[in-house]
């Protein structure tokens, strides 16, 4: 299990459930990649029961390893990284334990493929904390048939067992979610910038990704901001946003940045705190992330009572602008919250959503030389309206 500290320590305490990671722990198999005792089972008898047959975990109920290229009927299972993973049929779970530093709060990071049932879920769960979450696997935000996701819990003890379950109950038994590329990491709370209360407004402290995570790692809905997988940040509608790293994506600014995703179904926010009455300035960067998204890309911003619409012009200079409007606080802590407001896809696989990057979010107490203008862009775009209407 990966126990990776981030960027405020070279690497502390890293224990990353993938066997040829280097700073793993060789036999904890996050990737289901090592061999049970006698090998890997044949693909035609591959389901196994009992609680040693894969190493690194204890399994309960109908758990299967799966092998590349294999069968169930006509449908070819779909291994998210490497040769093997695991699949978990009617009410059956794995479970591994874990040593961790009590009252810190732990990103799980983890893929996850449909097979055959209509209505497909994973329970993630650590005992002996409350943390537990239904995370829905039925919506798949891409064309390669899985998809990355995260989320997190906060220790209240130090020694802690995590455990992921399917809670379905399909007529096939072995029907059930295909999980691979488990890991964990301890998150850390950054600083607020100088001039800045938005927390982690560059989302540089994130979950755990992998540099050969090419598709990022979805954030679900999750209201709790205190063991949120993205520190200072909620996802509080029914659709998740993607997480993604510039090894793979244009970033606006240093390495991580926020994909939106499925138009108002996909809302990120934050409370910051405010003096009332006050007036504030928020910005944010945003753009393409050279994914091939289709046009037009637009955010909808959020600060308070006052809302905006922002349109991304592709500029040949840059693969993003800043943006920005001006409030008034209201109270002590104001809302600022951002979605798509178009559903978009890639312009080439037209089953993967996408939408703009968002990244850099500050809000600061504005003065009146610093207060964001129409612009000459925004003059000229509200004149093409008027002409048009």
């Amino acid at each position: 299990m990966a126990l990776a500290t981030g960027y405020a320590a070279a690497v502390s305490i890293l224990l990353l459930l993938v066997a040829n990671f280097a700073s793993a722990i060789e036999d904890v198999n996050g990737d289901f990649e090592t061999p049970p005792a006698g090998g890997f089972l044949s693909t035609n008898d591959g389901i196994v029961y009992g609680p040693t047959t894969i190493p690194g975990w204890l399994s309960n109920g109908t758990v299967e390893v799966v092998s590349s290229g294999q069968k169930q009927g006509a449908m070819i299972l779909i291994i998210p990284g490497g040769t093997h993973a695991v699949r978990l049929g009617n009410e059956a779970q794995i479970t591994q334990d874990l040593k961790v530093e009590k009252g810190s709060v732990y990103a799980v990071t983890f893929s996850a493929a449909r097979t055959c049932a209509q209505l497909e879920s994973l329970n993630v769960s650590v005992v002996p904390t409350r943390a537990s979450s239904a995370v829905d696997l039925q919506t798949v935000y891409t064309d390669q048939g899985w998809d990355s996701y995260a989320w997190a819990f906060e220790a209240d003890e130090e020694d802690v067992k995590l455990v992921l379950m399917n809670t379905g109950m399909e007529e096939d038994p072995t029907c059930g979610p295909i999980i691979d590329d488990v890991a964990i990491k301890k998150m850390f709370v950054p600083d607020k910038p100088k001039g800045n209360v938005v927390l982690n407004g560059d989302f540089e402290e994130g979950p755990w990704l992998f540099k050969n995570e090419s598709l990022g790692i979805l954030i679900p809905t999750n209201l709790d901001e205190e063991t949120t997988p993205l520190p200072g940040w909620i996802v509080e509608s029914n659709r998740a946003v993607r997480y993604v790293d510039s090894y793979h994506f244009d970033v606006p600014e240093g390495k991580r940045a926020i994909e939106l995703l499925s138009g108002k179904e996909g809302i990120i926010s934050q409370m910051v705190e405010t003096t009332p009455k006050k007036e504030y300035t928020l910005s944010f960067s945003m753009g393409q992330g050279g994914d091939k998204c289709k046009e037009p890309l637009a955010i909808m911003a959020f600060a308070g009572d006052q809302a905006q619409n922002f349109h991304y012009t592709p500029d040949s200079n840059s693969t993003f602008r800043r943006e920005g409007l001006n409030f008034t606080a209201k109270a002590d802590r104001t809302r600022i919250a951002f979605y798509s407001v178009y559903y978009n896809t890639q312009t080439d696989h037209m089953s993967s959503l996408c939408g703009p990057m968002l990244d850099d979010v500050k809000v600061w107490g504005a003065s009146g030389s610093s207060k964001i203008g129409v612009g000459v862009f925004g003059l000229a775009f509200w004149i093409v309206v008027l002409i048009l209407v």
